[in-house]
């Protein structure tokens, strides 16, 4: 179970990656590369930590850019915090919250309190500054973007003004002491970067010439068009099948609800993970069916097998909306349990904060009402 949720967590993570870089790319982007001189910071608010106004000088600057949704992400800071610690005379660490998830219509900047939220959350693993992107996605375009950077986490690192390095937080132990003992060569890193930007650009350039047209047409509420299109690309990129069927199974929830649900489950019979992609389109749904619901949470198989308490807690508010009371209580009793002993333990950092456990403890006593 534990493999099949990690696979539906990359699947998600894929979908969401997609549809969030077609809203943020909707201006030109400049080149960037290493050597370059720093964009300015640009952002809705500045949420935690000293604010500065320019790279200028010889101190080194770290720039973490991430999402609330990202897991990677969320397991770097603890280490990101360390590394701030061990070099706070020398180095400024900040998180950049960008590539948000807003609802259709709304401006970027209406995930602000969320991300707020999540930062105040998880205020013990995110010791260093962190600011969130504006309705422009600037940091997301004039950074990320710009220097072919299509995933999170990245981290780019600043001197003098100038970019002088862009790669994964995992190498900042290593490139750190190297540029704080002057022996990091910027020209030999820069002529391997530029050659992995340039293969980076073409690789996002294929994938919006394929995907641009079906994101168009979703965003158009032309389903009819965004499945035939779904059905070409399996054909002409059978490597995204997996992705295109959760996007399908996310149309036809939109159009009808029956050939949803009979689509979801031929394809749960080919790919194991279908259960989580479908649980998370589900039960944040209201209006569904009761067959809906409890189908989709049955899917699980036995609840006590299950260790994730972020999947209970979506299983009980699956079970709540079909009507099932017991089993929601039983999901949510186990969700809270295994929650509390996240929290003790230090584990499923930013996902399991305080007030994840008081918002599980209010559900929980919900649920024991409809029971009783």
């Amino acid at each position: 179970m534990k493999k099949n949720n990690n696979s539906a967590g990359m699947l998600i993570i894929l979908i969401c990656t997609l549809f969030i870089f077609g809203n943020a790319t909707g201006q030109q982007n400049a080149i960037l590369n290493i050597g370059d001189q720093a964009p300015p910071l640009k952002y809705s608010k500045w949420i935690k930590g000293e604010p500065i106004s320019s790279f200028a000088g010889s101190r080194l600057y770290v720039l973490e850019f991430w999402a609330t949704w990202c897991g990677p992400c969320k397991a770097a800071m603890p280490h990101l915090t360390q590394l701030q610690q061990q070099y706070k005379d020398k180095v400024t660490f900040i998180g950049v919250g960008i590539w948000e998830k807003v609802p259709e219509g709304k401006p970027y900047e209406s995930s602000l309190p969320s991300v707020e939220k999540f930062v105040k959350g998880n205020d013990a693993n995110m010791g260093y500054a962190v600011i969130a992107d504006n309705n422009k996605q600037f940091m997301g375009n004039k950074w990320m973007k710009a220097a072919g950077e299509n995933g999170i986490p990245s981290t780019f690192v600043v001197k003098d003004n100038k970019i002088i390095w862009i790669g994964h937080p995992n190498s900042l132990d290593s490139i750190l002491p190297e540029m704080l003992d002057g022996k990091y060569d910027m020209e030999a890193f820069k002529a391997k970067f530029s050659k992995s930007a340039v293969a980076a650009r073409k690789q996002n350039a294929e994938l919006m010439a394929v995907f641009t047209p079906l994101q168009d047409a979703v965003k158009a509420k032309e389903y009819a068009k965004a499945l035939e299109l779904i059905e070409q690309l399996k054909v002409k990129q059978p490597g995204y099948k997996t992705m295109m069927d959760g996007m399908k199974f996310k149309i036809l929830l939109d159009m009808d609800e029956k050939k949803a649900m009979d689509f979801a489950k031929e394809w749960l019979k080919e790919t194991k993970s279908a259960s989580s992609v479908v649980l998370g389109d589900v039960y944040n749904r209201d209006g569904l069916s009761k067959d809906t619901y409890l189908w989709t949470a049955g899917s699980f198989g036995n609840i006590e097998t299950l260790t994730n308490p972020v999947l209970l807690d979506a299983l009980a508010t699956c079970f709540s909306k079909g009507g099932d009371y017991q089993n929601a209580l039983i999901s949510q009793e186990k969700a809270l349990e295994l929650a509390k002993r996240a929290l003790k333990d230090g584990t499923m950092v930013g996902s399991i904060m305080d007030y994840t456990v008081t918002e599980y403890q209010e559900k929980l006593k919900k649920y024991q009402g409809m029971v009783n």
